[in-house]
């Protein structure tokens, strides 16, 4: 805990170093942001490209039970192996998928820390903005008191004086 200072202010020594922590916090509060922004994107993506396959699967599907004619088997073959494409696209989107969502844990962890590091500095300055309040109290005491002496003296003097003409 800093020291408290007497002082007609109070002046907190460690208030850079709050400004410096609260734009870190802001920083990381940005980076959390922008790493939940990119983990919808990639989410979006995913859900996109199995929307996609799940539709060239039913052109396959209708391709197959066609009726009367002989289907294609070159069309069928070639079809396959682009829903097997798609498929690896998947794949390397859900990769994708998880990453994002490590970074957005990993960015979260980042931005509780440094919210943390900050509510430190803040709650030290809470505490000694009230042990300087305690201290300027007892100034304020002390600077009554003493004028009450002075008071007391004055009237015993008075008194004295007095009594010494009587």
């Amino acid at each position: 805990m800093t020291k408290a200072k007497k002082g007609k202010r109070f002046r907190y020594s460690l208030d850079s170093l709050l400004k410096v922590r609260g734009i870190r916090e802001e920083q990381e509060k940005d980076k959390f942001k922008e790493s939940e922004r990119r983990l919808i994107e990639e989410q979006r993506k995913e859900d996109e490209i199995k929307a996609f396959e799940k539709e060239k699967y039913e052109e396959l599907k209708d391709m197959m039970s066609g009726g009367a004619a002989l289907p294609d088997v070159q069309r069928i073959m070639m079809r396959k192996a682009h829903l097997e494409k798609i498929r690896e696209q998947l794949a390397t989107q859900e990769e994708a998928v998880k990453a994002a969502e490590t970074k957005k844990e990993d960015q979260r962890k980042q931005m509780v820390l440094a919210m943390i590091e900050k509510k430190i500095i803040d709650k030290d300055k809470t505490k000694t903005r009230l042990a300087w309040r305690k201290i300027m109290n007892k100034e304020d005491g002390k600077f009554l008191d003493d004028i009450a002496v002075i008071g007391y003296e004055n009237r015993s003097r008075k008194k004295k004086e007095e009594e010494g003409r009587v």
